[in-house]
């Protein structure tokens, strides 16, 4: 960024663990050392940094988003619902913060503004819901809130093969199963699933880091990810060998790419998109939306 430069500074002073007030000074500290013009607006509740971005980044030079994963969501949603072009700056205050950590931002807060200071805004595929929800890196259904401890290398060498995968086979048997049907360009499969949707990310649900080197966040292409429902043990070691290795031809994954996708289900379904609650559907369509948006990224 350049000398008088203006930029919207976007603040969730809720986000995270509710970083105190002199952090926040020390932002604005930075940037004005820099010769930054700092316009801050502070968000109260759902829809303020939408709202926010949407009316007033046509003014700037930069949207700076202060919060978590959640808030960046509603600053990209104003953005993309608005057609405004303007690169954003992101200084993850949040609890996971998993797209901050795909992209390699710095936790902390003042290296992540010398960061959005002195970096270079590069492109990014952004991904839609229905045509107006938009995410950053997934969008999905179930839940893997307990997969990272059941399949950690130290619980399989801790039990041993056999125990190990009975001690994880009655949590995949109690998920409830989701029956979906997904076209995308000339294929289709239709089964009962655990959980799955599309994801523009180098992990899964943030614990299970893709191996595939051949995923980029800037391609127009994004992952398919479904995990079939397990009709006995065999299908749970599928599951749990897929996690752990993530070998090709796994008869209980599907692991496909595609610009986009229709997924058709037998019953209404909860979806989140970037771990945020995005309501109950029976149809998606889910399009990657080919450099998008801009990120300011360390150089």
């Amino acid at each position: 960024m350049n000398n008088e430069d203006k930029v919207l500074l976007i603040i969730n002073p809720k986000a995270g663990k509710k970083k105190p007030m002199s952090t926040l000074t020390d932002i604005l500290d930075v940037f004005g050392r820099h010769g930054i013009k700092v316009t801050s607006m502070s968000t109260t509740g759902p829809g303020d940094a939408q709202r926010f971005t949407a009316e007033r980044a046509g003014e700037f030079d930069a949207v700076v988003c202060c919060g978590g994963d959640g808030t960046l969501n509603e600053v990209i949603t104003g953005l993309m619902s608005s057609s405004l072009s303007v690169p954003i700056g992101y200084i993850p205050m949040g609890t996971a913060n998993d797209f901050a950590k795909g992209l390699g931002l710095s936790s902390d807060p003042i290296k992540a503004v010398e960061d959005v200071i002195k970096g270079k805004p590069v492109p990014h595929d952004i991904g839609s819901f229905n045509g107006d929800i938009y995410f950053s890196y997934v969008a999905s259904f179930g839940t893997m809130s307990d997969i990272s401890y059941l399949t950690s290398q130290k619980m399989k060498n801790m039990l041993g093969h056999s125990a190990y995968l009975l001690k994880a086979a009655p949590y995949f048997f109690r998920m409830k199963p989701y029956h979906v049907k997904v076209e995308f360009e000339d294929k289709v499969f239709e089964d009962e699933f655990l959980l799955g949707g599309t994801a523009n990310s180098k992990s899964v649900a943030g614990m299970v880091k893709l191996k595939d080197k051949t995923i980029s966040l800037d391609d127009g292409i994004f992952e398919l990810i479904f995990f079939r429902k397990p009709r006995n043990l065999s299908g749970v070691a599928n599951i749990i060998r897929w996690l752990l290795t993530q070998n090709p031809n796994n008869p209980s994954v599907i692991f496909e790419k595609a610009e986009s996708a229709l997924l058709t289900c037998k019953e209404y379904v909860l979806w989140t998109v970037d771990g945020e609650f995005a309501g109950l559907h029976n149809k998606i369509e889910l399009k990657a939306h080919y450099h998008a948006i801009s990120f300011i990224r360390p150089v």
